[in-house]
This record gives structure tokens, C-alpha cells and sequence, in this order.
């Protein structure tokens, strides 16, 4: 066999021909999260589509830098990005103006089955709008109790039910030397900086007293007519908050999330609140505690903005205990997780691949590589949480090293809060993030204001006071520039994020105060009826009475006052009555008409 020799020049044979990309997908997004785009999620499908499409991002720092881009894209129609990834918050700035493309279609025809593993409060609240599925989920954010077990065992405690135990259990604990460890213990650690995460440890405490029937009835505003739900609920919050502070972290004011995490590593803290990639570190294996963030035995009557007892009929969803009866919770989905969504203003094409990209990216198998990662791999630093119920697989976390208590803890609490019917999720409309800096500064301003001092009701109920004058004046000058503007004001754009919509603006032809001339009417007739009557029988031995038969006569009087009597039920409607009563009513109609008709 004649020896084959290579004739091309150096310094390489190889003659094989790279393959092109024939398409780009313009991402963009902040800047911290860009590395889980580019090391992670791009090259995983450049490699499925077998290097014909590259994956280019385009990145900016801070939010409101991000969240202005995205709007003014939206609002102008310039399509320079193909995906983008990023907190569902700005969806109501965004879906009024089409910015985001309807994926409703593509996942019912292509990715349905993979859609139904979402939990439902992803797919049906957060990544919907009036109905339409205009995002999809990446990460899964639920607030946790995060606890050190060992010290809690040793001073015989229970993981706090409610913020009042949390509070009891900082006090109890706070400034003591735990023997095991030599060490000076903190009650509570949770970072307060300002701008960062303290309007989301605001809204945990205070939907636990304002929202009790679920997202649609809202836990910050009203979803009937956008009132702030503050009032006293607000006020208990910053008394809530005053002794958490007094028995938290010595510089919480001046640190965000890496005051909660890095203490309870150290063994130091006892209590605090935060997302569940603190489980994805693995801090103190062994030893951390996991649960429900604790709830609230009072909540708002919305009527008149007091606190008052818990009740089945009042908190539906309540679990009920023994000893302290009814505990209103509320998991929080706070923050919304990652999630990408396709520019509305691209072409047909490019939303198609678009739309590929972003169901590859959260497939099960793909989304399973970064929600359920090795212990200390690149993947768990990226912190991604579950949000599908295939990640609910203890044996899938204990196999990438974590340890199989912890895990219980944390795949329960996460399941248990996913499902709940009571789940809260962010406000997400136009001016969301003025209303959560609104939050924010309250607290922040409460608690820089009564460092030192006792604090008394009526500073608490002044900060309140202020801060919903704050958010009231937000809503109506926004309102005010959507009307000179012919766009729609905030309350409608709220609805249809949280489904509600068509239900509450649905126009249900209800009565009103018409009833009450009904009902004058009615009371004429009756008593005209009456007076007839009784006119026929005082006069009934009269020629022309008796002509006309008495008993007739009164006959005919019964039955106007019968028939006239079904004016009455017909007033009833949704406002006045509970549905046995409307049954009642609605059944007794064509008995009173028919019947008196025929008298």
C-alpha cells in the first residue's frame, strides 16, 4: 500500500471547515448575571444546535439601568435584543406595550408538558399577564427561615410559628455565650441596607397580616381599587421590626444579603430570613434549619384597616394550633426568580428561535443542572432555585453531596409554599419599584428614627401615614400622565397581572340603590291593596258592591299584594345576600308572580 502523505502547509493538516454561525440571539441582562448566561446556558445550546446559532449578550449594571432599557425598547418598538433575562417586575411596564412576545401559542403547541412541571404559581401568576404567557421561569425565589438547629436544641426551642416566637427566641438568645462553640450569639441577622433587600423582609412580615385568600386579593394594594393595604398592619410591622433590630446584627443598616448568610455560617446567628441558595452554599452542613417563614395570629380587616384575631372564615388557608390557635402564613415568592422573555419587536424568525432558546434553557434536564447542582460546583454558586415539581427529588440532591435532613427541610418547605393558595407575589406594575423604595425607606427611616429610644404608637402610625401618602401620590400622578398619555392607569394593569381582570371589572348588571324605589313602590301597591280591601268590606252590603260579588273583589286584591310582592326578591342581588338567600329569593319569583296572576 502506497504511504499516504498531507500536502497542505503547515502548520496544521487538518482541513476540516468550521461551522458558522447562521444566527445570533441578542440577550440582554445586568451584568452579575451575564457569566450564567455565557458559561452555563449559551454554550449548552450552541452545542444543541451544533454551533449554528451563537448566543451574544449584551449586559448593563443595576436594575434600574436594565429595567429603563427594556422599557424604552418596548415602548418605542426598536427590537435590538432577541431575549431578554430578568426580574418578572418589569412585566406591567412592559406588556402594555407588546414589548414581550405571546409564547402562549409555541408552548401549547411545543412545550406543554414541560410547562405543566412549573408550579402553578410560576406559570399561571408570574410569568402571565391578562392570561398570556409572556415569560419563562429560570429560578425559583421563595423566602426561608433559616436557623441554626444546635442552638435552638440546646436552649430548647422550636422553630418560631410566628413573628412573635421569632422575636421571643431573639430575645431569649441574643448577646448570650454558647458554650458548645465560645461564641457571642446574634438573635437575628437580616441585612438592612437601604436599596437592596429590606422591602422584601418588609413585605414577608406584613402580607402575613394583609393577605389571607390568596394573590388575587393583592398584599401590598388592594386589587379592587389599588388601596395600600398598610394601617395598622404597617404599624405592627415596624413594631415587629423594632425588636428584631434591637436583638439582630450590630451593622445590619449597613449591609445587604451578606449580613444574613455569613454570621450563620460562623455559628454566630441564630435566626434570619433568606432565599434558598443559602441551602445551595451548604452552610453549617448538619446543623442549619430550614422552615416556612413564620406567619401572623392577627390580620387586616380591610374594612377598617384594624388587626383582628385570625378565624377559619377570616384566614381560609390558616393552620391552626392548640395552644395559640389559627397562624395566618404567607409564602413569599419574592423577587419572582430569573426569567427570559422574547422582544416583541423582532421578527418572526428570530421570536422562534428566541422561544427555543428559552424553553431549552428551563427544560427539566437542562434547569435540573442548575437547580439541583454538585456541592461547591460552578452551578450552585450561580444560586438558582427550584420551581419545577421535578425538582423535588430528595435522592437527586443527596446524590450531588447534600445532606439528606437539610434537604427534607428545604425541598418541603419550598413545596409547601409553591402550592400554597395563599402564595404572594410581587406588585410588579408600573411604579413597582418606587412603591417597594416607598416600603423601604419607611422602615429604614423608623428604625434609624427609634435607634436607642422606645418607640411609641403614634411615631409608628406617623411613618405609616406618610408612606401611604407617598404611594397614593405615585399611583395618581401616574394615573394622571396615562390619561394625558390615552394608556392605561395602574389599576387595570395590576388586575391583569394577577388574573382578575374580567372578574372584577366584569360588569355584572347588579342592582344597586334602584332597589329601594322598587321596594317604595311595592309597600304602595301592598297597602293600596290592603285599603281596597278593607274598603270592599266595610262596604259590602252596598248595592253595587254586592253586584260586583265582595269575595271577588277581595280575590283580586290578594292577588296584586302577591304579585306585587315579587318586587322585593327581585332587589336581591350579590350585595346583600349569601347565595342561599339569592337561591331563595330567585326561586320564589315565578311562585309570587304566577300565583298572583291567576288570583
Amino acid at each position: 500500500m502506497a504511504n499516504t502523505t498531507c500536502d497542505c502547509p503547515a502548520p496544521s493538516c487538518n482541513t476540516t471547515t468550521p461551522v458558522l454561525p447562521e444566527a445570533v440571539i441578542k440577550v440582554f441582562t445586568i451584568d452579575f448575571k451575564a457569566p450564567d448566561i455565557t458559561e452555563l446556558m449559551g454554550p449548552r445550546f450552541e452545542e444543541y444546535k451544533n454551533g449554528k446559532v451563537k448566543i451574544d449578550v449584551s449586559v448593563v449594571s443595576g436594575f434600574d439601568t436594565l429595567f429603563s432599557e427594556i422599557e424604552n425598547d418596548a415602548r418605542l418598538g426598536l427590537g435590538l435584543f432577541d431575549v431578554f433575562i430578568t426580574p418578572p417586575t418589569i412585566m406591567g411596564s412592559v406588556a402594555p406595550y407588546n414589548g414581550f412576545t405571546d409564547l402562549t401559542a409555541y408552548i401549547q403547541e411545543n412545550y406543554l408538558e414541560e410547562w405543566l412541571d412549573i408550579f402553578p404559581g410560576y406559570r399561571e401568576i408570574i410569568a402571565s399577564y391578562n392570561g398570556k404567557i409572556l415569560m419563562t421561569p429560570f429560578d425559583g425565589d421563595l423566602l426561608h427561615l433559616f436557623y441554626n438547629k444546635e442552638i435552638l436544641d440546646y436552649y430548647n426551642f422550636n422553630s418560631p410559628r410566628t413573628w412573635q416566637e421569632y422575636n421571643d427566641i431573639a430575645e431569649q438568645v441574643h448577646g448570650k455565650i454558647f458554650p458548645p462553640t465560645n461564641k457571642t450569639l446574634m438573635g437575628s441577622c437580616i441585612g438592612r441596607l437601604p436599596q437592596c433587600a429590606g422591602p422584601y423582609w418588609a413585605m414577608q412580615v406584613l402580607s402575613s397580616m394583609t393577605q389571607t385568600k390568596g394573590s388575587s386579593e393583592g398584599s401590598l394594594f388592594d386589587t379592587k381599587d389599588m388601596s395600600p393595604l398598610t394601617n395598622d398592619a404597617l404599624v405592627e410591622t415596624l413594631k415587629i421590626f423594632e425588636k428584631q433590630f434591637k436583638y439582630g446584627h450590630p451593622t445590619e443598616l449597613e449591609g445587604c444579603i451578606e449580613i444574613n448568610m455569613p454570621a450563620m455560617k460562623d455559628e454566630e446567628c441564630v435566626l434570619t430570613l433568606n432565599w434558598g441558595n443559602a441551602f445551595l452554599s451548604n452552610l453549617i452542613p448538619g446543623k442549619l434549619g430550614i422552615d416556612k417563614a413564620p406567619g401572623s395570629q392577627k390580620v387586616l380587616d380591610r374594612e377598617t384597616g384594624k388587626l383582628v384575631t385570625c378565624t377559619k372564615e377570616l384566614c381560609p388557608n390558616a393552620v391552626y394550633y392548640d395552644d395559640i390557635g389559627f397562624v395566618n402564613y404567607a409564602p413569599y415568592a419574592a423577587f419572582g426568580g430569573w426569567s427570559g422573555a422574547v422582544n416583541g419587536n423582532i421578527s418572526d424568525e428570530k421570536k422562534k428561535l428566541a422561544m427555543e432558546f428559552l424553553t431549552f434553557s428551563a427544560s427539566k434536564e437542562q434547569s435540573s443542572k442548575l437547580v439541583i447542582p454538585q456541592v461547591g460546583s460552578r452551578e450552585a454558586d450561580a444560586g438558582y432555585d427550584p420551581y419545577r415539581l421535578s425538582h423535588m427529588n430528595e435522592e437527586d440532591y443527596v446524590k450531588q453531596g447534600f445532606d439528606r435532613e437539610t434537604t427534607d427541610a428545604y425541598l418541603g418547605t419550598i413545596k409547601e409554599g409553591l402550592l400554597s393558595p395563599n402564595l404572594v407575589v410581587d406588585i410588579r406594575f408600573p411604579e413597582a419599584t418606587k412603591m417597594m423604595s416607598i416600603l423601604d425607606t419607611a422602615v429604614i427611616n423608623h428604625l434609624n428614627e427609634t435607634k436607642g429610644v422606645t418607640a411609641t404608637d403614634q411615631m409608628r402610625r406617623d411613618i405609616v401615614k406618610d408612606a401611604t401618602a407617598d404611594m397614593k401620590k405615585v399611583i395618581s400622578e401616574y394615573d394622571s400622565r396615562a390619561h394625558m398619555e390615552k394608556s392605561e392607569k395602574i389599576l387595570p394593569q395590576y388586575q391583569k397581572l394577577r388574573g382578575v381582570y374580567g372578574e372584577l371589572n366584569e360588569d355584572k348588571n347588579l342592582i344597586g340603590d334602584v332597589r329601594w324605589i322598587g321596594y317604595a313602590l311595592g309597600f304602595v301597591i301592598i297597602a293600596m291593596a290592603l285599603l281596597f280591601s278593607g274598603w270592599v268590606a266595610i262596604n259590602r252590603k252596598h248595592r253595587v258592591v254586592r253586584i260586583s260579588q265582595p269575595i271577588f273583589l277581595h280575590l283580586i286584591c290578594l292577588g296584586v299584594l302577591v304579585l306585587s310582592s315579587a318586587i322585593f326578591p327581585l332587589g336581591i342581588d350579590d350585595t346583600d345576600s349569601n347565595e342561599q338567600g339569592r337561591n331563595a329569593a330567585c326561586a320564589s319569583i315565578p311562585w309570587l308572580v304566577s300565583l298572583g296572576f291567576s288570583l
